[in-house]
């Protein structure tokens, strides 16, 4: 998650968009309409060159091919699609293609692809429609995504809109597995089970940042959901992902902190309120842990202290990201260290005064400054 001023913590994974050019032309539009769209044996062909396109635009640095193979009638895709243009320029594009491995027809007009955007990932599900004669990267606005629905499984409510319909039972598999392993890990007894909204298009989700996979309202104890606006599925296509799975994790351990001490986020240190859920969540792997340790400078422990001022202008998204993996090594050298309890023994010593330079010599015996060098020790032993 990260902060934005009063606003929620929010889990953002470490994602470059793949995106770029025009589509090949596959029909002319109605000048007054939407375009009816049907599956023939060379759509899914068709759609894969758009997402050809957008890498190799994104890798050109061709802004106005880029452009053309999106919707720009969609205004919260296009702003993020232009910040993907913005990350890819800093850190280059992508190394593969996402791959399309399904496509299927959605309201007459649109064509919903199953996109494989990586093992560390999942298989995603986009849609595209046709402008101006050509296929482009779309999603559905907000009165095509069908009514908001309510279903739940043992205890947990699960809200979602009708464009799900096909898909609630993984939805429901996915939630349920990571609500077990969120039990598992609580630090005491709930009040009640959280719930989860699925948000299936960026037109639904309000003003969210692009590279939000989900968060939790932190010191809001009667707000039992958590929100997820990014989910993938297995291969197979008939669950969610191992990522997402630990992504629910994540927000379910904020509940979990929530439950335990009402308000206790708002007292933590940054990397204590994010880097538990993030370890223990298994939200990031030990591969980007590894790019992060051995090749980005280290913040003081004051700005891991604070957490990434997302609020300035020149934090970068990416920059942002970065935060989750120096915040969960944190945590991991945290329990290898002080031991299992270390991590609840913090918690009430803040819930009764919210300084480390306290906290952290009467519960682990060190200064924060003494903790900081040895994760550092710690961190780049392990993946350097």
């Amino acid at each position: 998650m990260k902060r934005l001023g009063l606003a929620p913590w929010i889990l953002l994974a470490a994602v470059v968009a793949a995106c770029t050019a025009p589509p090949q032309t596959v029909a002319s539009p109605s000048p007054t309409g939407p375009v009816t769209v049907q599956v023939t044996d060379k759509t899914l062909k068709e759609l894969q060159t758009v997402l050809v396109l957008q890498h190799e635009s994104l890798a050109k640095r061709d802004l106005n091919a880029y452009q053309a193979t999106y919707d720009g009638a969609r205004n919260a895709l296009r702003r993020c699609k232009g910040e993907s243009f913005d990350v890819a320029g800093r850190q280059g594009a992508s190394a593969s293609v996402p791959q399309i491995v399904k496509v299927e027809p959605y309201g007459g007009t649109y064509i919903r692809a199953w996109v494989d955007e990586g093992a560390d990932r999942g298989v995603a599900r986009t849609y595209f429609r046709i402008v101006d004669g050509r296929w482009v990267q779309t999603e559905p606005t907000s009165d095509e995504v069908g009514a908001e629905k309510k279903t739940t499984i043992d205890g947990i409510d699960i809200d979602h809109w009708a464009i799900d319909d096909d898909v609630i039972e993984a939805l429901r598999q996915g939630t349920l597995a990571a609500r077990d392993a969120v039990v598992q890990n609580q630090l005491g007894a709930s009040k009640q089970p959280f719930g989860i909204r699925f948000y299936p298009t960026k037109s639904v989700q309000g003003i969210v940042d692009c590279n939000v996979v989900g968060f939790h309202l932190p010191n809001r104890p009667e707000d039992k959901y958590i929100r997820f606006f990014r989910y993938w599925f297995t291969p197979d296509m008939k669950a969610l992902s191992p990522a997402t799975i630990s992504f629910i994790q994540h927000e379910g351990l904020h509940w979990a902190q929530d439950q335990f001490i009402t308000g206790i986020s708002a007292r933590l240190d940054w990397w204590l309120v994010e880097g538990w859920p993030d370890y223990i969540g298994r939200s990031r792997s030990d591969s980007y842990k590894r790019v992060v340790v051995c090749t980005t400078g280290t913040p003081t422990y004051k700005q891991l202290a604070d957490g990434p001022r997302t609020d300035l202008p020149d934090t970068k998204p990416e920059d942002a990201v970065r935060y989750y993996a120096f915040a969960n090594t944190m945590v991991e050298y945290l329990y290898a260290q002080f031991g299992p309890n270390a991590y609840r023994d913090l918690l009430l010593a803040y819930k009764e005064l919210a300084d480390p330079n306290k906290n952290l010599p009467a519960v682990l015996k060190v200064t924060p400054e003494q903790f900081h060098t040895g994760w550092i020790a710690f961190a780049r032993q392990k993946y350097c």
